[in-house]
């Protein structure tokens, strides 16, 4: 029986389990309403097939028992006995149906228990030395198997096991049969000590295995997330946050084939902070990485909508990628981006242009056509990033692609 491990608990919480606490069969509630859910399934499904050897094995059993009795006994007996093989077929048939799964440990214990007061009752009111040993034997037989064979765990097997004696126990005394204690003390008695012993083995052992199978998926989860997190890293700046040149080129070239297919606009918008060497070498880079933060979480609050991307290009360069943006609304957010920055007011002591950190953006939107490239896109966007700041920075410049194709352009 093979059972999925689940992560209801830590690591260290399974390895203690898996010391001294396994040896009492029971785990934490949590774990145990996991292990107890699939434990019924699986159990379930495999007494299935296990029902049917058990009614084989017993029809073998019950034929041998019916040559060896007196014929008197054989319409006091049968009945009785028959009722083992129809409890045995019922509980195969219970399980079946998926829906029934989780009160397998209700249907097979109650049939179990009731299978060993039938055996007990059974062995109690027959009289003949053969028949009756044979009988007797029977017990061990239906002990045994209940204990190691339909699939109980062990406290259950348990209760089943010394219930069923009781009843049938005093079931007898009603119908007052002659017992005959000591072919049944190492009978019946015998018979469950040594099927609680095979019966603590296989729970335990099975506990283990799904213990290990949670170690496993605890594994696989922490693999996953590893994996994630090296894959966020992967296309994250270490110091912004935001993404990085790596990320950047595989959005802009889906952005772009999305583009020319829905022939849709695209902007990119070029952002340097103006004079940030300047800033460097006057606050240290200590201070200078402060900035690249600020500047980057404005940057990013700017491009909120679904698809739009912000990128650190270079050193103290961004890229700002939005999607389905025209001329009009690209200015309206550099317009935005401009006034978002100066409202930061990071002093800048030994800037050309404000008292205050700026930006230079350079803007450039075109609907890409077949057989012309990004990188053709992106160095428009660079050219109208220095014509801002040619223009004394703290501004933006917005290229003219409207009119004409890349290729165009670029001849002119």
């Amino acid at each position: 029986m093979k059972l999925q491990g689940c992560s209801v608990l830590e690591h260290k919480a399974i390895t203690q389990i898996l010391g001294k606490r396994l040896n009492w069969l029971w785990f934490p509630k949590k774990l145990e309403k996991d292990y107890q859910s699939q434990y019924c399934r699986e159990a379930a499904h495999e007494f299935r097939y296990r029902g049917l050897i058990i009614f084989f094995l017993y029809l073998i059993l019950i034929y041998g028992i019916y040559q060896l009795l007196p014929a008197e006994q054989i319409h006091t007996w049968l009945p009785l006995y028959s009722m083992v093989g129809v409890i045995v077929l019922l509980a195969t048939v219970v399980c079946w149906f998926g829906k029934l799964h989780r009160w397998f440990d209700y249907v097979i214990g109650i049939g179990s228990t009731l299978v060993i007061a039938i055996s007990v009752i059974a062995a109690a009111i027959t009289t003949g030395e053969q028949a009756n040993i044979l009988l007797h034997a029977a017990i061990i037989y239906a002990v045994i198997i209940v204990y190691g064979f339909v699939g109980l765990r062990f406290y259950t097997a348990m209760a089943a096991g010394w219930i069923g004696g009781l009843i049938g126990l005093a079931v007898s005394f009603y119908l007052s049969a002659d017992i005959t204690w000591t072919v049944l003390n190492r009978t019946y008695t015998f018979g469950g000590l040594l099927g609680m012993a095979l019966a603590y083995a296989i729970d335990r052992q099975q506990r283990n295995n799904y213990l290990q199978s949670c170690l496993l998926e605890l594994h696989r989860l922490e693999m996953i997330s590893h994996n994630e997190q090296l894959e966020i890293l992967s296309r994250q700046d270490a110091l912004t946050g935001i993404s990085n040149r790596r990320h950047l080129d595989e959005m802009l070239k889906d952005e772009w084939f999305r583009a020319m297919r829905h022939q849709t606009p695209l902007t990119i918008m070029m952002i340097d902070i103006d004079c940030f060497k300047a800033y460097n070498d006057t606050l240290g880079h200590i201070k200078g990485d402060k900035c690249l933060i600020e500047v980057a979480d404005t940057i990013k609050k700017i491009a909120a909508r679904s698809g739009e991307l912000v990128a650190r290009y270079g050193g103290e360069e961004f890229l700002m990628l939005l999607p389905m943006t025209t001329q009009k609304q690209a200015a309206k957010q550099a317009e935005r981006l401009l006034k978002a920055v100066s409202n930061l007011k990071i002093e800048h002591p030994n800037s050309e242009v404000s008292a205050y950190v700026t930006l230079s953006i350079g803007v450039a939107t075109y609907i890409p056509q077949l057989n012309e490239q990004v990188s053709d896109f992106l160095s428009f966007a660079d050219q109208a990033l220095y014509k801002a700041k040619s223009a004394g920075r703290n501004c933006y410049y917005m290229v003219d692609l409207q009119s004409e194709s890349l290729s165009q352009s670029l001849a002119s």
